[in-house]
Order: C-alpha cells, then sequence, then structure tokens
C-alpha cells in the first residue's frame, strides 16, 4: 500500500493535571498551570498547635536532602533548553510531565534534587532577567560545579553552544558565566574535587532589596544553615550562603529600585506537613502566593509562599502515590525512603482539558487518530526489563536505530524503482516506552489459568508452526478476513493504523482502517442485549465521565477469536490468546489537549487469565490522514492455497513412507 507521510512525534509522557477533594474552598491555576483547589479541611484548627511548633522554622519538616529549583521559559526554547541543560551541562535526564494541557515540565537531576524546566510562562508574574545576575532582585542564576574544564568545554561545543571562557576565582577553581537559551544566566564553576555532572547539588543565586529581611527569612522561618559570607570574584559582590545539604542559595544585595523578577525561576522544599507550614506561615504574617491546597492527581498537599522579594518558595507534601514519593521509594507512613528507578515510574494522565461540545452537547472527539506512530513499541516488555515503563538511554538508542533502518527501505525501494517492504510496512517512531502493556507492572500478560492454557492449545491459525490445513476452521478470524477483534483491533501494527471518531446524538463510532470495521457504541443509557448474544467486536456501551473522558465497556464476545494479534509486536506468535463469555473490555478515552487523547484498556477474562491486563496508548490528532483500502475479504484465495498446498505436502510424504 502506498505509505503514508508525515508521521507524528509520540506524544509526550503525561502526568495528572489535578483538582481538589474534600470540602474544596476556591479552584486556581497553580504557577505552572495545573490546577490546584483549596480546602478548609487541610488546615490546623486554631489551639491545635503550640507556640513551640509556630514559631520554629520548617527545617525539622524537610524530608529531602536538596531543594528543587524550577526555571519557567518561553515555550518556543523548549527543544534548545533540552540540548543545553542535558547535553551543554550534563544534568540527568528524567522524565517530564505533563502540567496541563497547554504547560510541560521537562525535569532534570542534581544529586538528589530537581531543576525543573517549565515550557511556558503564566501570567501574573513579572519576568525581567535585564542586566543579568546584578540587574534586579529574584533568582537571577543557577551554579552548577564540573571537576574538568576539558569535559565541559566538549559537551557545549558538541551540544552546539558556545564554549565559556573560564577566569580563576581562587582555591584551584575557575569560574564562567554562561546564558541559557531563554535568557538566564548559570554560572559553571570548575573544582577539580568536584562529583561530575554537578551531582554535589546546585547553588542559587537571589538578587535581594534588603539584605537583612531575606536573610531573616532563610534563617528564621525557612530554617537554611547560614554559612560565612563569601566574595565572588566573578560578579564582584559578597554572597551570603544558606544551605540544606545539597542545594545552596547566595543572597547578595542589589539595592532597591531594581527590576523585579518573580516569575522565571523558584524555590521548591519537600516537607513531610505542608498544613504545618501553613500555620507557620500564618504565624508570622508572611505573604502567601497560593493558599494551602490539595492535589488529587499528583496526590500532593503544597503551599506556595513569597520571600520579601516575592520570590516563589513552594512546599510540598507527597503522598504515597505522587510521583515523588514513587521515585524516592517513600513508604507509606513510615517516614522512610528508598531509591526507586524513576524509569518504574508511569505519570498519571491530566484532566483539567475541557473539549468543546458537540451541538448536541456531548464532549467532541470527532477526528482522526491514527496509531501509526505506536508501531514498533512492543505490546509486551521483554523479561529483563522488569518493571520499568521507559527505556534506558543506551535501549532507546538501538530500538531508534531499529526503526530508522527498516524505514531506510522506503527510499532504497524509491531510488531502485521497486516495490516492496518499504512501501507496505510503516515503522512509527522511536517511544521511549518498554511496552504497550501497563498492567500488571512488568508489562507481560498474565498467566493462563489451565482452562486458558487448555483452549489455548486448540487454537488454530496460519501463524502456528506445523500445523495442518483442511477447512476454513483451520484458520484463525484475521486469517479469514472477517476481523482483529477486541482488544487487539485496537492496537498497532505495521500498515492501516487508522482510527477515526464519529458522533451523532446518543452514538459514538469508531471506524478503523484494518478491515474498515465500525464500532457503533451507544452512549445514551440504553440497556445491554442479552449475554447469550456474541458479536465478533462485542457488545459496547458507552458514558461521558468529567466532562473530557468517553469510558466505553464491552462484554458478549465470541470465543472463536484471539485476544491478542500476532501483527502488534511483541505479541504471542501464534494469535492463540482464548476469549470466553466472561471478557469484559473497559477501554478510557481521555482528551488531554485539542489534538491528544490518552487511550487505556482494563480487560478481564478470569476463564482465561489469572489476572486483568491493561495498556495505554497516546493517540495525536491527525486529519490529514488517509484511510486505504484494505482488499482482504472473506473467501480470499490464500485458504484455499493453504489448504490445496497443505494436502499436498501430506500426500508427498505418504508416497515417501516406506
Amino acid at each position: 500500500m502506498p505509505r503514508k507521510t508525515g508521521l507524528m512525534l509520540a506524544a509526550t509522557l503525561l502526568a495528572s493535571a489535578a483538582y481538589a477533594q474534600n470540602a474544596p474552598r476556591s479552584a486556581e491555576a497553580s504557577r505552572e498551570g495545573s490546577l490546584m483547589a483549596a480546602a478548609e479541611d487541610l488546615a490546623y484548627p486554631p489551639g491545635a498547635l503550640s507556640a513551640q511548633q509556630l514559631e520554629s522554622s520548617t527545617r525539622d519538616l524537610f524530608a529531602q536532602d536538596s531543594m528543587n529549583v524550577f526555571r519557567r521559559f518561553p515555550r518556543d526554547k523548549t527543544e534548545a533548553m533540552v540540548k543545553f541543560y542535558t547535553g551543554a551541562l550534563a544534568l540527568r535526564s528524567l522524565n517530564p510531565i505533563q502540567l496541563s494541557s497547554t504547560q510541560q515540565m521537562i525535569l532534570t537531576g542534581v544529586g538528589s534534587g530537581q531543576i525543573k524546566l517549565s515550557a511556558g510562562q503564566q501570567g501574573g508574574q513579572s519576568y525581567d532577567l535585564s542586566g543579568g545576575p546584578k540587574g534586579g532582585t529574584g533568582i537571577r542564576f543557577f551554579a552548577l560545579t564540573y571537576p574538568s574544564k576539558a569535559a565541559v568545554e566538549a559537551r557545549f561545543r558538541e551540544a552546539g553552544f558556545t564554549v565559556p571562557t573560564f577566569s580563576d576565582i581562587g582555591g584551584g577553581r575557575q569560574a564562567a558565566m554562561v546564558t541559557d537559551p531563554g535568557g538566564f544566566s548559570v554560572q559553571v564553576v570548575i573544582d577539580p574535587q568536584a562529583a561530575d555532572n554537578s551531582n554535589d547539588g546546585v547553588g542559587v543565586g537571589i538578587g535581594v532589596s534588603d539584605l537583612e529581611k531575606s536573610r531573616a527569612f532563610y534563617r528564621e522561618f525557612v530554617g537554611l544553615d547560614e554559612l560565612p559570607p563569601v566574595e565572588d570574584p566573578l560578579l564582584g559582590v559578597t554572597k551570603y550562603p544558606y544551605r540544606h545539604k545539597e542545594t545552596t542559595l547566595y543572597l547578595y544585595d542589589v539595592g532597591k529600585g531594581h527590576p523585579a523578577d518573580t516569575g522565571n525561576a523558584g524555590i521548591q522544599y519537600v516537607v513531610s506537613d505542608a498544613p504545618m507550614v501553613e500555620a507557620k506561615r500564618a504565624h508570622r504574617g508572611i505573604a502567601v502566593q497560593t493558599p494551602l491546597n490539595r492535589l488529587r492527581g499528583f496526590d500532593l498537599v503544597t503551599v506556595w509562599l513569597h520571600d520579601p522579594d516575592k520570590v516563589t518558595n513552594y512546599f510540598a507534601q507527597v503522598g504515597p502515590g505522587s510521583r515523588t514519593a514513587q521515585e524516592r521509594g517513600s513508604a507509606a507512613g513510615a517516614g522512610q525512603s528508598a531509591a526507586v528507578d524513576p524509569l518504574t515510574v508511569l505519570p498519571p494522565i491530566p484532566n483539567d482539558y475541557q473539549p468543546g461540545r458537540t451541538a448536541w452537547g456531548d464532549p467532541d472527539f470527532r477526528g482522526t487518530w491514527p496509531i501509526d506512530h505506536l508501531n514498533g513499541l512492543p505490546l509486551q516488555r521483554s523479561v529483563e526489563q522488569g518493571n520499568r515503563h521507559f527505556l534506558t538511554e543506551e535501549e532507546f538508542t538501538t530500538r531508534q536505530a531499529r526503526i530508522d533502518q527498516l524505514a531506510s527501505r522506503y527510499e532504497a525501494e524509491e531510488s531502485s524503482d521497486s516495490i516492496g517492504q518499504g512501501h507496505w510496512v510503516e515503522m512509527g517512531v522511536g517511544s521511549r516506552r518498554t511496552s504497550l502493556l501497563v498492567v500488571p507492572q512488568n508489562g507481560r500478560l498474565p498467566e493462563m489459568t489451565e482452562e486458558g492454557k487448555r483452549r489455548s492449545a486448540k487454537m488454530r491459525s496460519s501463524w502456528a508452526q506445523g500445523q495442518d490445513f483442511d477447512w476454513v476452521t483451520d484458520f484463525d478470524n484475521w486469517d479469514r478476513c472477517i476481523t482483529r477483534a477486541l482488544p487487539a483491533s485496537m492496537m498497532p501494527m505495521m500498515y492501516n493504523n487508522g482510527l477515526r471518531i464519529f458522533q451523532s446524538p446518543g452514538l459514538v463510532v469508531i471506524q478503523m482502517e484494518m478491515i474498515h470495521e465500525a464500532r457503533i457504541i451507544p452512549v445514551d443509557g440504553r440497556p445491554p442485549i442479552p449475554r447469550q448474544i456474541g458479536n465478533w467486536l462485542g457488545e459496547s456501551r458507552g458514558h461521558w465521565e468529567d466532562a473530557n473522558t468517553l469510558v466505553i465497556e464491552t462484554t458478549n464476545f465470541r470465543t472463536e477469536t484471539s485476544a491478542t494479534s500476532i501483527v502488534t509486536s511483541g505479541s504471542p506468535p501464534a494469535n492463540n490468546t482464548p476469549m470466553s463469555t466472561e471478557a469484559k473490555l473497559v477501554e478510557r478515552l481521555t482528551m488531554t489537549g485539542p489534538d491528544s487523547i490518552v487511550y487505556e484498556t482494563t480487560y478481564t477474562d478470569p476463564v482465561i487469565f489469572t489476572a486483568p491486563w491493561g495498556t495505554r496508548l497516546d493517540w495525536q490528532r491527525d486529519d490529514d490522514y488517509q484511510f486505504f483500502e484494505y482488499a482482504c475479504h472473506e473467501g480470499n484465495v490464500q485458504l484455499r492455497n493453504y489448504i490445496t498446498a497443505s494436502r499436498a505436502e501430506r500426500a508427498a510424504k505418504a508416497e515417501d513412507t516406506p
């Protein structure tokens, strides 16, 4: 078939935009664009805390050996910012999160902490970096330390950035001031005793208008360790360091009347009790930026405060289900943390986007949503990948090289004036995910029951090895061009990956390019059909949830079909995953932006499997995608040829047998 053009990049891994629970008081957007909700039930009641608790600093509440810092930048600088921080500065690249439909945060690791790069600058903030580090108040630079100047110069050169010019700053150290693609200063320090990739931590330079007020805030309220002042010969200022283990804030006086920057950067503290922070804040009369709130999607309780120059100080209490807790291996209620591979953590799904409405009032999901970009992402991951949802850098490089090699066949065939697999197979793009399966955690199909194994052994297919063919019942339903069945039909394969959604009052229709099947899904509350009636694609009923999610429940499957298909990479090889009359498929389609849907499945069949399993796919709108003919049809001569060839082969063997 003709090759489709315009393959789209795989959707960015998503994380939830949060909303409140339990007695909400008011809802608003965080400075990063995700939804927050203040709640009366979070605060300590009057009189619950002693004077000593209220007057002490927040230091005893710290739950991480560092502070995180975040940096907001114009969205159009995203690619350059990623290259600068992970390439030139060699910070660890962590999995990004999607804070809202328009707000993405890129995470980079520095020791146990993070520099969080937020793509998109929110309103209500002052963005003014004019004059550089000494040009005004606010967080004006980061300081990162490396052992080898030659390695730093090589990384800058390789990443395509101007190589820094270093100056001696005493003590055998050198430093240079560079600017990131968004105009923010970074002080690069060379210290032969430092850990590489600045894993000793990060320094944060903060210009202040009233040095004594700011020093008191970070010393007495936040509770950071106050260190002796140091001279910075590169900037020509005296810096007043305030440290918590790996992270040091450097306060320096810029005087009054200068531009104030409150938007480009801020500080985050991971704490054990955000309501306690709020109580201490209220007792001291410290200005609040965003009130005490609960973010259910992130499982966080947060309060955002201002320092004397309105620099964001963001205190976050992590729950056991939060991404931070999962990555750190926090044990709920145990107050302990252990290292957990962040590649095993699947971000939650944004829930803040509100799609448009159809003329009859339903959320409007209409459009073309091809999944050819996911071809090459296997259904199951390898045993060696364990519980990892994401590839290592080495694994991703290998996968991308394989996809590039296969995709090059098209150009090779064009140049040689030939037609082959290059024109037939759509290779998609490299995904960092290890598997379509996200449940169970190991990304592999659960073990079959004994009954499931018995039925699987009896299934017939042209994909089975060593099988004889005598009649149409020796072929599976896809061999016969009937259907790939569900949930297999909703999974990517090598071609014909188009999906199109139509809507009319009371109905949603999902048309599939493969075999041109159409799933007609009532959403008007009609009752299910009798269980005795079985359909190739089952019988579906849908309903709308949270104004942006379509939930579809499908039962009444025919039992001649396979729930998986070999043409989805990483699937069982013989199309022999049986289905019973107890099979049930639940699908959730959550629109996370105007051109993105997260598609989730949960499949249960207690007769066949010992546990449920489920997938997660990121769909992307492409209304220019063309559906091509799928010319296979039942009665195709392929079946007759298989049968006649199989019979002839067996007859020849019989003649040769003495």
